[in-house]
């Protein structure tokens, strides 16, 4: 489950891909499609037309995000995988590109004007490119992986339709229903989780202190360097608006997630220029006693709750009060069935003791598992966490100088 949800921003020069035939070259693309092309008129039958592909290639390329704004970067063959050549009509149809895929898929459309648009996720891992008001002429398409590939490349469903409300379902991401509720983001313990402006992305944080958050390290930093600076927090946010907001002076990485060890460190923690926990609280970060774990394992223990920025709500609280617990797996990793989307990374998986709250899980990330019945939903375990905030210091003021915004 990577990151991110909904900040504009100045639209990003796509950048040339090392091949003869390279999307952004010359305003257009002239290899030849991979996987063949097919020639439309609006209200065209059968609809969806489908054809399937092979995604990724040895070319990463950086564009704008068409439905969120953010960075979309993909890895990318270095000629279309697919071409539609589309006549257009007077019926007010859209044009929409869907791909599906066990991997992790980025799509990428060259419209008739030369120009770009990609998507990373629209239902769960699968992205999708919609054009409202569709123009006459060749859409080149590229079906790439957000990860690079070594080996045999994945297959992808490219499907290719004007249905309104076509699209894959959200079943595997819900675990087959959606139990997500809005939650009271005025009242605790909702009040302490936020939106986290960034500058490339958002995510969701959490009070851990009277001015420290914390939220997922991938939300800032990419293959060990940092890539999105963090702006500010805006906690209790519920539809444009919020119960507190406060600056962002510096954040710490988790050293291990920056090092490559993504596995058990994707958490970072910033630091607030203004005291929010004292006005509003702030969570315990704590981990699960063994008789907890082993009441949730046999279907009991307390209730796991969660709440975050779902991407398909945006600027909306959502979440669950009864995630059900999987299991604390090696490396420092909490496998659950809350039911979550792209910008609930960073959200907190918590629950209640007496009268405050300990986090026991970060979300982080859900993994494809296309031969069995769900997908995987990870979340960062909290025994580095409590290490970690053991070593650097927990609070308005941090024992370690964190790293200052650029």
């Amino acid at each position: 489950m990577r990151i991110l949800a909904a900040t504009a921003l100045t639209l990003l020069a796509a950048p040339a891909l090392a091949d003869a035939h390279k999307p952004g070259e010359d305003g257009a693309s002239t290899g030849a499609p991979t996987f063949g092309e097919v020639s439309l008129v609006t209200n065209f039958q059968p609809d969806p037309h489908e054809v399937q592909v092979e995604a990724g290639g040895p070319h990463i390329g950086t564009y704008t995000d068409q439905r969120t704004g953010n960075r979309c970067q993909g890895h990318f063959s270095g000629d279309p995988n697919f071409r539609l050549n589309f006549t257009s009509g007077d019926l007010g149809f859209p044009l929409q590109f869907f791909a599906t895929s066990g991997a992790d898929t980025v799509l990428l459309v060259q419209t008739p004007d030369g120009t770009y648009h990609c998507n990373d996720d629209f239902a769960g891992l699968n992205p999708r490119i919609r054009f409202d008001t569709p123009t006459t002429g060749a859409y080149n398409i590229y079906v790439g992986t957000y990860s690079p590939v070594s080996g045999a490349l994945p297959v992808a469903d490219l499907a290719i339709t004007e249905y309104e409300n076509y699209g894959p379902s959200f079943d595997r991401a819900f675990f087959g229903n959606d139990d997500r509720i809005v939650m009271d983001a005025a009242e605790a313990p909702w009040n302490m989780i936020g939106f986290l402006d960034l500058s490339d992305a958002s995510c969701t944080a959490v009070l851990i202190g009277p001015a420290t958050i914390m939220t997922s390290a991938h939300c800032l930093a990419e293959n060990g360097r940092i890539v999105s600076q963090p702006v500010e927090f805006l906690a209790g946010f519920q539809n444009g608006n919020h119960v507190a907001r406060a600056g962002i002076t510096g954040y710490h990485v988790a050293q291990g997630y920056l090092n490559g060890e993504q596995e058990g460190t994707d958490y970072a923690f910033l630091y607030l220029d203004q005291p929010l926990g004292d006005q509003l609280g702030w969570m315990d970060v704590g981990v699960l006693t063994p008789e907890e774990i082993s009441a949730l394992q046999a279907g009991g223990g307390p209730d796991i709750l969660q709440a975050g920025y779902s991407y398909d709500q945006q600027g909306t609280l959502t979440g669950n009060l009864d995630c059900p617990f999987i299991e604390v797996a090696p490396q420092n990793v909490l496998v659950h069935q809350c039911d979550t989307l792209q910008g609930d990374s960073g959200s907190p998986l918590f629950i209640q003791d007496g009268d405050r709250y300990r986090i026991i899980g970060v979300e982080s990330r859900t993994d494809p598992r296309p031969n069995e019945e769900y997908d995987r939903n990870v979340a960062m375990y909290v025994d580095y966490v409590v290490r970690e905030l053991a070593t650097i210091g927990q609070g308005g003021a941090p024992a370690a100088a964190p790293q200052p915004i650029k």
